[in-house]
C-alpha cells in the first residue's frame, strides 16, 4: 500500500481530504502532521474516519523532527497544506507570515532532497498570486504573470518559484495549483463565506440582530467548494503533470454583497449590511476569476457542485454548531 503524508491535517481541507480518501479511494497508507490533533467536527459522527491514518504531531519548523518523520514514513506521496492562510491575518503579522509559509515548505522538500526520496509533492498555492488584474485580464488562466499585492500572496509565490527550482534543479517531481477561495462546512469563520453564513444562522436564533457585518462587499470571488477541492487534489497528486501549475476554481465570479442577497433569498431573512472598516485590507484585489481549463484537459476535473449548494451545506454547519451551543450562551 503506497503512503500518503498530509501537512497541515488538521485543518480544513486536510479534513475533508482524509473524509473522502477514506470514503471513496481508501487504497492509501495514510500520515498526518499538524501542531494540534484534529478536531474536526464537519463530518457526521458516524462517519468520522476513525484509526484510517496515522497522526504525528509536529511543527514543520522543527527540522530534525520533521527529518526524521519524513525518513521513518518514506511516504510516496505529500500534500502540503499545512500554511497561515488568511490574507488578513497576513497584513497584521506579515513577518511570521512569510517566514512561516516558505519555511516549512522548504523544510519539507529540502528533507526530500535530502532523503533521496522519490515522493510525489504537490505544493498548494492561490489565486492571490495573480494580483491586481483588469477585466480584460479575466478569467485568469495559468499563463498570466504573477504579481502579488499582499504578504500572504508573496509568500505563496515565493513557495511556487522554490518547487519550479527544486523540480528543475533537483529533479524533484512537484505539482502546484493556485487554489481559489474554497467554502464548505467546517470552515473557520476568519473566511468570509463562512462568516456571512455563520451570522445568518445567528440571527435565526435570535443571537444577532439582522444586520451583516462585512469589510468590503463590491469585491468579486470565484469560490469552489471543498469537496471539490479535495477531488482535484486527488487527481493531481497521482495525474498531474510533473512541474505543472494548475488552477482550482469554478470559473465564475460573485461579489460579497451579492453572496448576502443569495443567503437572505436562500432562508428568507432581510437583513441590512454594516461595514466595517477595521475589515477593508490595505490592498484588495477587486476581481479574481479563474479559468480551469487546464486541469480538465489534463485530468478531466471541473467542480459540480453548486454555489448554492455550498451555502446549504455551510448553514446546516452553522445550525448543527450553534445549537449544541445554546444551553451555554443562555
Amino acid at each position: 500500500m503506497q503512503r500518503l503524508l498530509i501537512t497541515g491535517i488538521s485543518g480544513f481541507v486536510g479534513g475533508h481530504f482524509v473524509d473522502f480518501m477514506t470514503r471513496y479511494h481508501n487504497t492509501f497508507e495514510i500520515h498526518g502532521i499538524s501542531r494540534s490533533k484534529p478536531a474536526w467536527d464537519f463530518v457526521p459522527p458516524t462517519q468520522k474516519p476513525i484509526d484510517t491514518y496515522q497522526f504525528h504531531q509536529a511543527d514543520l519548523n522543527d527540522i530534525p523532527k520533521i527529518q526524521s518523520l519524513i525518513t521513518e514514513i518514506h511516504p510516496d506521496y505529500i500534500l502540503h497544506l499545512a500554511a497561515l492562510s488568511s490574507v488578513a491575518e497576513s497584513w497584521k503579522t506579515p513577518v511570521v507570515s512569510f517566514m512561516n509559509n516558505t519555511n516549512i515548505f522548504l523544510n519539507i522538500i529540502d528533507t526530500v532532497r535530502l532523503n533521496d526520496n522519490a515522493a510525489r509533492v504537490m505544493s498548494v498555492g492561490s489565486s492571490e498570486q495573480y494580483g491586481i488584474v483588469s477585466e480584460k485580464d479575466l478569467p485568469l488562466f495559468e499563463e498570466r504573470p504573477q504579481s502579488p499585492e499582499n504578504p500572504y500572496a508573496v509568500a505563496r509565490v515565493a513557495q511556487e518559484q522554490l518547487a519550479r527550482i527544486y523540480a528543475k534543479g533537483y529533479g524533484l517531481d512537484i505539482c502546484c495549483t493556485r487554489s481559489f477561495n474554497h467554502c464548505g462546512p467546517g470552515q473557520s469563520d476568519r473566511f468570509v463565506v463562512s462568516a456571512l453564513v455563520k451570522q445568518f444562522v445567528m440571527i435565526a436564533h435570535h443571537l444577532q440582530e439582522p444586520v451583516i457585518h462585512l469589510g468590503n462587499g463590491a469585491i468579486v470571488r470565484d469560490f469552489v467548494d471543498v469537496h471539490d477541492v479535495v477531488d482535484a487534489y486527488r487527481l493531481l497528486l497521482t495525474k498531474g503533470k510533473r512541474g505543472e501549475v494548475y488552477n482550482i476554481c469554478s470559473g465564475q465570479g460573485r461579489s460579497i454583497l451579492d453572496i448576502v442577497t443569495m443567503l437572505s433569498e436562500i432562508f428568507g431573512v432581510q437583513v441590512q449590511v454594516h461595514q466595517e472598516q477595521d475589515q477593508i485590507r490595505p490592498i484588495d484585489n477587486p476581481r479574481i476569476i479563474g479559468s480551469y481549463q487546464k486541469i480538465q484537459r489534463d485530468l478531466g476535473w471541473k467542480p459540480t457542485i453548486s454555489f448554492e449548494e455550498s451555502l446549504h451545506s455551510m448553514y446546516d454547519y452553522w445550525d448543527r454548531r450553534i445549537s449544541r451551543e445554546l444551553p451555554m450562551s443562555r
